[in-house]
């Protein structure tokens, strides 16, 4: 038995780990590997402990750990090289893996980082920082702010309500709204795409090196319906074209 939000704490080389949604107040884990044995498992209050001893090695064998816990916990995952499938609504997320993809549900808070792979998430209800190498990012809606940089992959996100700070190489971001006052987005060898909102103030500065700038018109007068909310703008292109539109 554990309490309404319990937490988890998990380090596994390689293989599959997985996270799913069960009833409250139980946490059920099922571990198959070779080397089953090995894993230090505890429970220190209501922290879930799974821990493979060596740090990444385990001669060559993979595991496959699947986690059953209540709706709203905690989870922390460090991997070297494995799968990464977490169900959704959990808490605070955090995941790592070297090599592998990462698949998220909804979370309240989430940080994601991977060196070789792909990164798919849910709703984020505040904010979320991603960082990938050689894989591409897509994300639904982030009810905070997002921090993303991204290496030789794209970065696809449906909304975004807070503040917004992208950075991508060899790869295009597209932000389909962004609701944050300090929006910044920065691309070597990739095209940016931004939707705003209209009726917001905008304080742009906007450049592109080899690539085309495109803006909307500009509303008529009376078309904000009297909200003015200010927006500082950053954004930078090498090799990329820009795009800003409005959103709904």
């Amino acid at each position: 038995m554990v309490g309404e939000r319990p937490s988890l704490d998990l380090r596994v080389p390689s293989g599959t780990v997985e996270v799913r949604i069960g009833d409250a107040g139980h946490v059920l884990m099922s571990l198959d590997s070779p080397s089953a044995d090995e894993f230090d498992v505890s429970a220190l209050g209501d922290t879930i402990v799974v821990h493979y001893p060596s740090r990444w090695t385990m001669r060559g064998r993979s595991c496959r750990l699947v986690m059953t816990v209540p709706a709203g916990s905690d989870v922390a995952v460090e991997c070297a090289s494995a799968e990464i499938r977490l169900a959704g609504p959990l808490g605070a997320v955090r995941a790592r893996t070297a090599s592998g993809n990462i698949d998220v549900g909804d979370t309240v808070r989430l940080e994601v980082s991977t060196a070789s792979g792909d990164v798919t998430t849910g709703d984020v209800l505040s904010d979320a920082r991603v960082t990938t190498i050689s894989g591409d990012c897509a994300m639904r809606t982030i009810g905070g702010q997002l921090e993303a940089t991204l290496t030789s992959g794209d970065l696809r996100v449906d909304r975004c309500a807070g503040d917004l700070h992208v950075a991508t190489t060899s790869g295009s971001a597209r932000v389909g709204h962004c609701g944050g006052s300090e929006v910044s987005m920065r691309s070597v060898s990739g095209d940016v795409r931004l939707g705003l909102p209209s009726g917001v103030r905008v304080s742009a500065d906007i450049s592109t090196v080899s690539g085309r700038a495109t803006m909307p018109e500009p509303a008529r007068s009376g078309d904000d319906g009297g909200e003015r909310r200010h927006v500082r703008l950053r954004l930078k292109t090498i090799s990329g074209d820009i795009r800003l539109e409005r959103s709904a």
